[in-house]
């Protein structure tokens, strides 16, 4: 098989981990000799630098694993390219937008629309590096016009990179889980489902996080990161969710890949009547979170574990982002539902705006929608929009809501 459409093991590679003192750092190395590549060496600083968020420098170095793989394909030193400021040619960045299209077409020869925007994410944050690296190392014919020169190579540059992107259509909405899928996966996670081969104490955790996202529109990172005194209990009946940049100093996540709110800081309270809070939550506390240990022969629950997360492996420590991920394809495979986390959060606001939406005084409709922007985390308006979209194609499919007038008969077509 040709390299370029080989499924294997790309020759580049990107290693992370815990250095005291520095957090988490990434190095991307060449898969056969071990070696790191000294300009994504250079550009990882700078992205640790200006950026405490692990997942944004993790990605950013994982899309160019794929830049340098296609170059080790192509005997094109990106090295040298980069740490001369040259950034690629038209032809070149063609070449590698062809490379990755081929690497994800189906035996039929198509692409689908999530590949299709994998691969211009990772045009995006290959052309960001080759702004990032003209913008450093660029050099100008005159040093009178070195900033206007390296402006427009810059220019030049991005406009290449957006050039080659596919064309892929817009979501007009945001994802939903219907009715009948929401009571599936609410059965299905139920602690009591005896048709779910799985320890208590684990099914009850699962039901946990499953009530966390879809009864109060979490993010999964929101979750993974809660700790147990920003829980609801009865003096004070909300969650609290605090942004990582804002706890305090000494905060610490024994997580390889630490899961980190997006969202600002905010607390949220019940909505419902019928909301299982905060019993859900104390009963998972005191009853299934502390691992079972053998002590002096007997089998007894951990008095005591090192962290205050509240979602736990079944040994006691956070649970991963790919653990959560697990857990949802077990969602997928024992439902038949084509469940991901996020789409909770997605039913939850597709509902909540849907409610709002039939407001007519417009000074109330904006209060609300206010407090649903709060309630998400958001910092404007833009974020909800494609909830906001949803409600319109929704009436849409039931027109009779269009008509202000409450008409329903149109005698000029009878």
């Amino acid at each position: 098989m040709h390299p370029e459409r080989s499924q294997e093991l790309l020759p580049y590679r990107l290693i992370s981990t815990r250095l005291p003192g520095f957090g988490h750092r990434h190095l991307l190395i060449n898969r056969k000799t071990n070696t790191p590549t000294p300009a994504a060496s250079l550009y990882e600083i700078n992205l640790s630098q200006s950026t405490e968020s692990y997942n944004t420098v993790h990605t950013a170095l994982y899309n160019l694993a794929y830049l340098y793989s296609w170059a080790a394909y192509q005997n094109v030193d990106i090295d040298h390219l980069l740490l001369c400021g040259q950034g690629l040619s038209r032809p070149q960045i063609r070449s590698f937008a062809a490379w990755l299209r081929n690497r994800s077409k189906t035996s039929s020869g198509s692409i689908s629309r999530s590949k299709r925007q994998s691969i211009n994410a990772k045009l995006t944050a290959c052309s960001t590096a080759c702004v990032w690296f003209i913008d450093q190392f660029a050099k100008a014919s005159n040093s009178s016009t070195y900033n206007v020169e390296v402006e427009l190579k810059a220019q030049s540059q991005a406009r290449a990179w957006k050039e080659a992107k596919l064309k892929s259509p817009k979501n007009n909405g945001a994802p939903d889980l219907l009715e009948r899928e929401i009571e599936s996966i609410e059965a299905f996670l139920n602690p009591e489902n005896k048709n779910r081969l799985i320890n208590r104490d684990l099914a009850y955790r699962d039901y946990l996080i499953w009530r966390m996202a879809i009864e109060f529109g979490m993010r999964l990172g929101e979750i993974l990161a809660m700790r147990t005194f920003e829980c609801p209990t009865r003096n004070a009946q909300y969650f609290r969710i605090v942004r990582i940049e804002e706890r305090e100093e000494d905060y610490f996540d024994p997580r390889n890949k630490p899961p980190r709110p997006k969202t600002l800081s905010r607390d949220l309270g019940f909505l419902f009547e019928n909301t299982r809070f905060p019993a859900l939550v104390s009963n998972y506390i005191t009853e299934h979170r502390l691992p079972w240990i053998q002590r002096n022969g007997k089998r007894m629950r951990k008095l005591k574990l090192p962290h205050a997360f509240l979602i736990t492996s079944q040994a006691g420590a956070p649970l991963s982002i790919r653990s959560a991920h697990s857990i949802a394809k077990d969602i997928r495979e024992g439902t038949g539902v084509d469940f991901h986390w996020h789409l909770a959060r997605h039913a939850f606001f597709n509902r909540m705006y849907e409610d709002i939406a039939g407001i007519e005084n417009r000074s109330e409709y904006q209060a609300k929608l206010d407090d649903l922007i709060l309630w998400g985390g958001w910092s404007n308006e833009a974020s909800i929009e494609k909830y906001t979209k949803n409600a319109r194609m929704n009436r849409v499919r039931a027109p009779f809501k269009l008509l202000n007038s409450g008409a329903k008969l149109w005698t000029a077509i009878n």
